[in-house]
Order: C-alpha cells, then sequence, then structure tokens
C-alpha cells in the first residue's frame, strides 16, 4: 500500500463492549453457573426456568450497557440543569487576563478605533535611597533618569519594576475623524485587568505625522484606473503603519492552530490576533523611498515608477524634497496624506484625468473601513459542545414482562381458574425476580444521575441514587412491598448503600471525592485544607453541617470559581473604581477560596507596594510612603497580605503561610502581616482613606 493510502486509511475502530452483547453475557453466565452449581444443576437447556431467568436477565444488562455507552452530553441533557453547565467551554476556561506586554498590546488593539498600540516597561527613577540615612525620598525635579539630576555619595535613585507605558496609535483620520477619546476607554480597560504588582506609568494617545508623496506611474491596460490608483494608495498606508488583522476561530482553526493556542491570553471582542503576525507589527522609525518604489511594483497594473518623492512644505506650498530616508518624530505615527499627495498616473506618455483621483480617494476610505472588522458574536469566539438529547436513561421496564405467558407473572397474569397453590407459586417468582429488577433499576437510576455526581452545584450529599421498579398496575409488585409508595423511594434510598459502610456522612465523603476529581483536571487540591480542618468531631450545633459537608461545599465554591481564578490569578483589582465585591485581586480570591474565608471577621487584606511609590505632584510629597522602609527598593514586585490573628480559621498560621506561598505568583515577594483586633480597626479605615484618594488621583490624571 502507499504512504498516501496508509495516512487515509481510517482509524481503527473501537473494540465492542462486551456488556453489551447478549451471547457473551449469556456464555459467560453459564460458566459461571456451572463453576458454582454443577454437582446439583446439570441441565442447562433452553427449557429450564433457571435459564430462562438468567436469559432474561442478561438481555436486560445488555440495555443497561447501551445505554451506558451513550455520549457525554446526552448523559448530562436530563440531569434538571443546562447540559455541559459543569464543564467549562475553551472560551471560558482557557483564556487569561493579560500577562505579558503582548497580552496587554492586544487588550488595547482591541478597543475600538485604535489601529495599533504598543506596551513597554518603564525605566526611570521614582524615589531616591538616601543609604546613609536609610531613607527614601522623593527625586529631585528635573532628574529625567539618565543621570541629570546630581546625587549625593550616599544617595541613588531607585527605578521601580513594573511601570509600564502604553502608547496608542489612531487610525487615518481623513477615514475615521470622529473617533472619539480613545484613550479614555482604553485605560478603563487596562484597568480592569492590571497585573498584580505592576501599574501604568502612562497610557498616551500618539499624534500622527502627516507624510505626503509626489509620484509618477506607468501604468498598463487596466479596466478601472480609479481601483487601481486606490489600490496604490491603500499599499502605501499599509506600508506606512500596517493595521492589525483580526481572525475568525474558523479561520485561526484552518491555519492549523491548536485550541489552546488560539484561547491564549485575554478574549479579544472583535476575534482573534494570529501572534506570527503581531510580532511583525512593529513601530515604523523611518521611512525609505527605495521601500516604497517596491511597494508600488507590486500593485497589479503598475508597469513603472518614473518618479516618487516626499512632499514638504506647510499648506497648500508642497515642494518635492530631495532626502530618501525621512526619519520619524519619536511621540508621532506616520500617516498617509492621501489628499495632499500628488500621484499622477500615465499611459503611453499620457497623462490620465485628474478627476480619477476622486473617485480613487472616496474607494481609498471603503476599502480601510471595511479592514476592520465589526465585533465577532459570542457564539464565533467559541466552541460550543453538542447540545444533548435527553435519553431517558433512567426509565426501567421490569425483566418480569418479557417472561413467557407460560410463567404466568407478566401482564397478562395466571387464568381464573388456577389454583391458589399455583398463585403462590407465581407470588413468590415475582418476589425472587423483585431483587434482581431492583438492582437493575437502580443502576439506571445512577446513570441518570452522572452530571449530579461530576455538579459543582449540586449541594446535596447523595452519591447513590435509587428508584422503584416501575409497575403500571398489570403486575401487582405494589402487594409485594412492605411499604406504602410514598415511603417506599424513602426506604429504598436507605438500605441502597451497604450496610456495613453506612455510616453517618459517608455520602458527604464520597462526594468528595468526586469533587477532588474534578479539582484534578485543573490541577488543584484541598488535601492540605481538609488535613488542616480534620479536627475529629464535627464542630457546631444541631443542623450545622458536618465537617465533610462544609469541605464539600468549600470545594464546589472554589470550582465555580476555578474559572475566573484561573483567568485572574495574577490579576490586580481595579482602583479607578470602589473594591468589593467582584473588584478584588484575583489572588485574593484564590487565597479565600482554598482557606474557605467566608465570614466579614476572617477578611484579609492584600496591599500592593508599587501602589505606594511616590507620585510627581501628589499631595504626599512631604511625607513619602515607606519612609523608613528597610532596604532601598520596598515597592518593585511585593505585596503585603494583612491578616486578622483572632479568628479560627486562621488559627494554624503555617498552613495560610504556605497556601499563601503556593498561590502567589512566583515573580512576586509576599510578606504576611498579623493584626490585632484593635490594630484592624485602626488599619481598616486608614487603608480605604488612602484608595479612595489614589482612586481620585489617578482617575484625573487618566481623565476619568
Amino acid at each position: 500500500m502507499a504512504d498516501n493510502d496508509t495516512a487515509s486509511a481510517p482509524a481503527a475502530a473501537a473494540a465492542p463492549d462486551p456488556a453489551a452483547s447478549y451471547a457473551f453475557l449469556r456464555q459467560e453466565a453459564l460458566h459461571q453457573l456451572e463453576r458454582l452449581a454443577a454437582p446439583a444443576w446439570t441441565d442447562y437447556n433452553a427449557h429450564d426456568p433457571g435459564i430462562t431467568i438468567l436469559e432474561q436477565l442478561c438481555f436486560a444488562l445488555t440495555d443497561l450497557a447501551y445505554r451506558c455507552g451513550h455520549e457525554v452530553p446526552d448523559l448530562l441533557a436530563g440531569a434538571g440543569e443546562a447540559p455541559g453547565a459543569s464543564i467549562h467551554t475553551p472560551a471560558q476556561i482557557l483564556p487569561t487576563q493579560p500577562v505579558t506586554v503582548d497580552d496587554l498590546r492586544r487588550l488595547v488593539i482591541d478597543v475600538p478605533g485604535v489601529k495599533n498600540a504598543w506596551v513597554e516597561l518603564v525605566d526611570t527613577p521614582s524615589a531616591v535611597y538616601d543609604a546613609g540615612r536609610q531613607q527614601l525620598g522623593y527625586p529631585e525635579e528635573g532628574a529625567d533618569g539618565a543621570g541629570a539630576a546630581t546625587l549625593s555619595p550616599n544617595v541613588s535613585e531607585v527605578r521601580v519594576r513594573g511601570l509600564l507605558s502604553v502608547q496608542i496609535e489612531k487610525p487615518d483620520p481623513f477615514v475615521f475623524p470622529d473617533l472619539g477619546d480613545i484613550g479614555v476607554e482604553a485605560a478603563a480597560r487596562l484597568h480592569c485587568c492590571r497585573g498584580l504588582g505592576q501599574d501604568y506609568h502612562e497610557i498616551r494617545v500618539l499624534g500622527q505625522q502627516s507624510i505626503r508623496l509626489g509620484a509618477t506611474l506607468e501604468i498598463g491596460a487596466v479596466d478601472d484606473a480609479a481601483a487601481l490608483l486606490a489600490g496604490v494608495c491603500q499599499r502605501i498606508a499599509n506600508h506606512f503603519s500596517p493595521g492589525v488583522r483580526f481572525h475568525t476561530l474558523a479561520e485561526m482553526l484552518a491555519r492549523g492552530r491548536r485550541v489552546d493556542e488560539i484561547f491564549e491570553g485575554p478574549l479579544l471582542e472583535q476575534g482573534f490576533i494570529d501572534a506570527d503576525e503581531l510580532a511583525l507589527l512593529g513601530r515604523r522609525r523611518s521611512l525609505r523611498i527605495s521601500d516604497l518604489i517596491q511597494e508600488i511594483m507590486a500593485a497589479p497594473g503598475v508597469l513603472a515608477v518614473k518618479n516618487l518623492h516626499f512632499l514638504v512644505g506647510d499648506g497648500d506650498v508642497l515642494t518635492p524634497s530631495r532626502e530618501w530616508l525621512r526619519i520619524l518624530d519619536a511621540d508621532k505615527t506616520p500617516w498617509f496624506d492621501l489628499r495632499r499627495s500628488r500621484i499622477v498616473l500615465e499611459r503611453n506618455g499620457l497623462r490620465l484625468d485628474d478627476a480619477i483621483k476622486d473617485a480613487a480617494i472616496e474607494r481609498y476610505r471603503q476599502a480601510m473601513r471595511s479592514a476592520r472588522p465589526p465585533s465577532t458574536a459570542a457564539v464565533e469566539r467559541d466552541l460550543q459542545p453538542r447540545p444533548g438529547r435527553d435519553r431517558g436513561v433512567a426509565r426501567h421496564a421490569s425483566v418480569q414482562t418479557q417472561f413467557p405467558l407460560a410463567y404466568g407473572i407478566g401482564a397478562g397474569g395466571l387464568p381464573d381458574t388456577a389454583t391458589a397453590e399455583r398463585k403462590a407459586l407465581a407470588l413468590q417468582l415475582k418476589a425472587y425476580l423483585m431483587f434482581h429488577d431492583q438492582l437493575l433499576a437502580n443502576q439506571f437510576a445512577q446513570l441518570a444521575n452522572v452530571a449530579r455526581l461530576f455538579s459543582f452545584r449540586d449541594e446535596s450529599p447523595d452519591s447513590y441514587f435509587a428508584q422503584p421498579v416501575p409497575d403500571d398496575g398489570t403486575l401487582g409488585l405494589d402487594a409485594l412491598r412492605v411499604s406504602a409508595p410514598p415511603q417506599h423511594l424513602a426506604l429504598l434510598q436507605q438500605i441502597t448503600e451497604d450496610p456495613a459502610r453506612a455510616q453517618p456522612g459517608a455520602g458527604a465523603r464520597r462526594r468528595n471525592r468526586f469533587l477532588d476529581h474534578l479539582l484534578a483536571r485543573y490541577g488543584e487540591q484541598f488535601g492540605d485544607y481538609a488535613l488542616m480542618h480534620d479536627g475529629g468531631a464535627d464542630q457546631g450545633g444541631a443542623g450545622a453541617p458536618t465537617r465533610d459537608e462544609q469541605l464539600a461545599h468549600d470545594k464546589r465554591a472554589f470550582l465555580r470559581d476555578c474559572a475566573r481564578i484561573g483567568r485572574a490569578r495574577g490579576t490586580g483589582f481595579n482602583y479607578l473604581e470602589p473594591t468589593g465585591g467582584d473588584n478584588v485581586c484575583g489572588l485574593e480570591l484564590a487565597l479565600a477560596r482554598k482557606l474557605g474565608a467566608t465570614g466579614d471577621d476572617e477578611r484579609f487584606h492584600l496591599v500592593e507596594h508599587l501602589l505606594l511609590r511616590p507620585l510627581s505632584g501628589d499631595a504626599w510629597q512631604q511625607a513619602p510612603l515607606f519612609r523608613a522602609a528597610q532596604g532601598r527598593d520596598p515597592y518593585s514586585l511585593q505585596i503585603t497580605l494583612v491578616f486578622p490573628d483572632w479568628p479560627a480559621r486562621y488559627r494554624n498560621r503555617r498552613f495560610v503561610e504556605q497556601t499563601v506561598r503556593d498561590e502567589t505568583p512566583a515573580h512576586l515577594c509576599a510578606h504576611l502581616l498579623w493584626l490585632t483586633q484593635a490594630q484592624m480597626q485602626a488599619f481598616e479605615p486608614a487603608h480605604a482613606l488612602w484608595l479612595q484618594r489614589w482612586r481620585e488621583h489617578r482617575r484625573a490624571e487618566f481623565g476619568l
């Protein structure tokens, strides 16, 4: 067989499930019967009632095996909640809040009206440290970060790490004249997912440097000269400042990107950005005539560039420049000023009518506008699970309905002429078969509750499920039951567990094992948490949750927030908005879930040292924070967690400290501070006041 034939050969079919084969089950049952009852039972033919019972039970087991083989969406469909509600889609679980500078760049580019953006680390002095006095102070006015300020021998500059500069490029003002204040929108988005221990030194919308060109182009035989000129101008504009292209999910999959690669980084509103394409879109610092000639010659229909030059001057008086290299302003981005450029088209020495320029300008505007796609619908940014079909896996028909009429146990029953002994024998067989029927009915009930077992929203401790053997009144099964129908289900649920293992709280412990499985899928565990709370007897009065019930509750709470915790583990809070509610650090949320902290007295606070740095012109110039700090740089990549020292939940400080170390991002240094009730009562209002003043100061700075 040829190699290409081998590659296209279908994969080997999965081995059939033996439990779904009636012939296999019957043969295996006969082998077991021979092994167990060979001395007393020698007739294994079809006419034997024992073989008939065996065959009916084998047939019923094939139905159970068939239903177990249903696809997972079908098994979850009849669980009472939305199918797959406890299964995260790729767009829910894979994206994260920005982690790298490229992630932040994508987030800014996703703002409507932003053409491109660049994010850079800032390396400027934020404070000075006097080693002799071991004291921090503000840098001298006029210090530019390059040693312009004169420092005494004992004084050194403190260059705080974690500060970012965001520079935003606007699109062509001729094509998009009314964009609004895109800097404000970008600042709002950036602060919603600011990195923990990071801050924005500046968020600046760059100015635009108008570039005008003069050119004479020799063109071939074309049907639409205006379309050719519009295409040439579009090529020039994209060379000056190429825009970022957004792709759909289908396009990214067609490019061969893996799902985890596609959803890496923040989830954008306008689609997906190819990382390889983004890496090529750096900020242009200069323009060369030779590059422009090459770009124009690549346009279909252009035969030659007779001349090409930059135009310089003010107003309507523009003159050709002899420069072949144009160095661009450092604080501006270039844009092609088409209306003030002079591009002439010629064909065999004849100049084309200048009127085509007006038509070309309009086509240019339309083409540039269409290059920016509308926001992608949420459904187009995710892989949706197949909707499940409720197969009714809990439905069970008694095996007694399948027996031959001669047995007298089916819906037809026995004739009125049957003797009392014959009727008693039929009831005896019904009672015997009820044991097998009940086991099968419970298995179907267990299968129907798979979604509950793997749900982190269902708070019940049940892990074994039962249901009565159904009877429409024709089988007479109610006469065999020892309890009335309303109490029968409760009795079944009570006796379903193995009596040897039916200990109080066994169901909650089993549900905890299911939850441990779900946690392991996310690389999480609550083993240390469980050991810390393993204090023997359950605490609390009557009606209070047991230790296992509380542990299961805390695990479910973590799993419900797992997607959010995973996205925002390294994200700080948005200090431009009041804190509280959903506006908390991702690390703070993860620690609260891992420690089980819920009450107000168990609340702790996370303080980012970088936000305590001195700001130029702020109201605290005379009393810089950390003035007497130990060490020359108390700001960079450091956080402090302020815990109350009195709640019983934090009595094991070693566990708390270990959890903080495990959950804190590796690049941050975490300090723990334990405060008494009196100290906490002094700290909290001071912290709230500082946050309010910081918020007011920064909102004014960013124009919010």
